[in-house]
């Protein structure tokens, strides 16, 4: 499916993960300095791997790529934060968000941003972005929470630590279009993930959702919810 145009939706931007980092005078000794890199990146020399120096434009390779973007989102969290509290709730999403970004890491993305219960991530290809969906899905980090995906694939405009555009737009509202705790992709998303044919993915079963009204998008839209057989 043609990637969706609507220039009057409104633009879907957060502010950037806030990272923690040292400055100041380098040091002649090098295990402070090998101290200070291990903040931001361990380490790992400045590449394209994921999240190298934080840096998103450095790993897409451009200021304005095409990227398969994945949102996440906790199902039922206020409820789940109802019941345990604000500093129960607390540690069950940091346990949560250190295990999406270790999942982000395994499939070639980038941890672009958190917002709330949700993750933002980037990945190379369609394919990385839905087997992290697969996985995340299956195992969110911590037993008592379930979560929803959603991705796109489409051209969006990189910066240093965030990225926006209509894709970005467009994977927020797959993300938001199921109720549950399932897996969707969008058409587009989903053309791409056909076409390469990976065998993990011959197993899956796919349901198409037509009819579908994408708030900011006009028209009727068609996603697909995925599951593992």
């Amino acid at each position: 499916m043609a990637e969706p145009r609507d220039r009057m939706s409104p633009m879907f931007s957060f502010g950037p993960i806030r990272r923690d980092r040292q400055s100041g005078q380098a040091s002649p000794d090098p295990s402070t300095q090998s101290a200070q890199r291990g903040q931001v990146s361990g380490d790992t020399p400045p590449d394209r791997t994921a999240n190298a120096a934080a840096d998103l434009r450095q790993w897409a390779g451009a200021s304005r790529a095409t990227l398969a973007i994945a949102f996440t989102d906790v199902v039922s969290s206020a409820a789940l934060g109802n019941k345990l509290g604000d500093r129960g709730m607390d540690a069950v999403r940091r346990t949560h968000f250190a295990h999406v970004e270790q999942l982000v890491r395994a499939h070639d993305g980038f941890v672009i941003k958190t917002i709330g219960d949700s993750v933002m991530a980037g990945f190379r290809a369609a394919t990385n972005a839905l087997d992290f969906a697969l996985a995340v899905h299956a195992d969110p980090g911590d037993r008592r929470i379930r979560v929803r995906v959603g991705v796109h694939v489409g051209p969006v405009t990189v910066e240093q630590r965030d990225a926006h555009g209509v894709t970005v737009n467009y994977a927020s509202r797959v993300a938001g279009a199921p109720k549950d705790a399932e897996v969707w992709l969008s058409s587009e998303a989903r053309t791409h993930v056909a076409q390469e044919r990976a065998p993990q993915h011959e197993p899956l079963h796919w349901q198409p959702h037509g009819g579908l009204v994408l708030k900011g998008f006009p028209g009727k839209h068609i996603l697909w919810s995925v599951a593992q057989a």
